[in-house]
């Protein structure tokens, strides 16, 4: 099983009805702080998905998980939604839609139940130490 810990909070700054960027917050010693301003990707990705997301008949609260052994982002779609956002483990139905671009033969933007998802993700995480040893 995966683990997970809250790393940061991210916001998306909009023009209009539009995101153009994000701003993320980071846990210090001394609280929560300003961490950076990104643009890219990501940004019309994550509103992308968190539209998706809105138009599902199930309510969900969204977490961003990243991957950073496969360079991958997802919207994490948790079924809990009166969790505590700083703890708790993907449940087998919680979805994960990966954001674009996401790492080959993952569809970004489908959304794929954490249980089915996870043995693609654990396979690819497992195989990267070895060809990285073979190169």
């Amino acid at each position: 099983m995966p683990r997970t810990r809250l790393t940061g909070w991210r916001f998306l700054i909009k023009e209009g009805d539009r995101a153009i960027a994000a701003g993320e917050a980071m846990l210090t010693p001394d609280g929560w702080a300003f961490s950076h301003f990104f643009e890219g990707p990501y940004v019309a990705s994550t509103e992308l998905a968190l539209r998706q997301a809105e138009s599902l008949s199930t309510p969900y609260q969204p977490r961003l998980l990243t991957v950073p052994g496969l360079y991958m982002c997802t919207l994490w779609l948790h079924g809990d939604v009166a969790a505590d956002a700083a703890s708790g483990l993907p449940a087998p139905g919680d979805l994960l839609v990966p954001l674009a671009p996401a790492p080959p033969g993952i569809a970004a933007h489908r959304p794929h139940r954490f249980a089915d998802l996870l043995p693609v993700l654990t396979l690819r995480l497992t195989a990267a130490p070895l060809l990285q040893r073979s190169a």
